[in-house]
């Protein structure tokens, strides 16, 4: 029976492993994969122990090296090892949906500064580059519509507009990797939390989509970055405005998630389809104006708390 558990112990690491290495293997050339490739590791550790995970890292190491090269295969300790073991430990450890998160996110921002890391020193291809690069694709993209016989007009409306994305997009930088980071952990701990949820792994509940709520003092950050974006503007300090700006954006992604957590409540006491539920979502998605009203929604939500005053307007 021993005999039996072990070899089963082996043919589910060799499949996990042979899996985990496909997936590094293709995110060389798909990078796509990257956001799934520490799941093996996750669920083995998960049901056979870290000493399996460390050993079943270091063979996909050595696997992913022989087909990607050593570089790559060197990346991938930081891809499947740190972030799949780190998430692993904390399901075993039966933490907390939201402390798994949040100690995930940190697993996956020391992974990506390594690899930015990495790519900066091989490569010397730094953020300045990746900036020249961008406004290059931009100056492409205009001389395409100016030789499709675009107006003059529209042209100097739309390189206007272009150069105000980027530089909004250089100052909600740290933001916009904050929310990365924390995409790629929570994608990561939901899938890992389906896929062994069906292997028969009991995990902590989580609360309806619906019922999604942070507490009302979550709503002074949002003001507090209104109140920095502010000051900056008025002392001319642009660190305060742009700090005052990320906090913003950050925030604004979290009362977006509860605003739609709310809409969501309201589909469900409707008894709303399924398809009309997503095509709405979706339609708001789209639509910029709306994503901001949802987003006011959410940070509204956390004060007057909706679902509450409108059961207690039913009841």
């Amino acid at each position: 029976m021993a005999r039996s558990s072990r070899t089963g112990v082996l043919v589910e690491s060799a499949l996990l492993i042979a899996i985990s290495t496909l997936f590094c293997v293709l995110d060389a050339y798909i990078p796509v994969f990257a956001l799934v490739y520490p799941l093996p590791i996750v669920i083995l550790v998960v049901r056979r122990g870290l000493r399996a995970g460390v050993w079943a890292t270091i063979v996909t190491i050595a696997a992913s090296s022989m087909f990607v090269g050593p570089l790559q295969g060197l990346l991938v300790f930081t891809k499947i090892g740190i972030i799949g073991i780190t998430l692993a430990q904390c399901i075993r450890k039966r933490f907390s949906p939201m402390k798994t998160i949040a100690i995930t996110a940190v697993a996956v921002a020391v992974s990506m500064a390594f690899v930015i890391g990495f790519n900066m020193l091989v490569s010397g291809f730094g953020i300045d580059e990746t900036w020249e690069l961008m406004r290059k694709s931009m100056d492409s993209a205009v001389e395409f519509y100016r030789r499709m016989g675009v107006g003059e007009e529209e042209i100097s409306r739309m390189e206007t507009y272009l150069s105000q994305l980027t530089e909004t997009a250089k100052i909600v930088l740290p933001a916009g990797l904050l929310m990365v980071v924390v995409t790629v952990a929570s994608f990561n701990y939901f899938i890992a939390r389906l896929i062994l949820g069906k292997l028969g792994h009991k995990m902590e509940d989580i609360k309806p989509f619906s019922e999604w709520r942070l507490p009302w003092h979550y709503g002074w950050g949002y003001l507090g970055g209104i109140g920095l974006t502010i000051i900056g503007q008025a002392t001319e300090i642009p660190l305060i405005s742009n700090i005052g700006s990320n906090v913003i954006s950050i925030f604004s992604l979290v009362f977006l998630v509860q605003g739609a957590a709310l809409v969501w409540y309201f589909f469900d006491k409707y008894k709303l389809a399924s398809i009309a539920k997503w095509m709405i979502i979706i339609f708001i998605v789209l639509n910029p104006t709306f994503v901001q009203i949802l987003s006011w929604v959410g940070v509204l939500d956390a004060w007057l708390d909706f679902r509450k005053r409108f059961s207690e307007s039913k009841g």
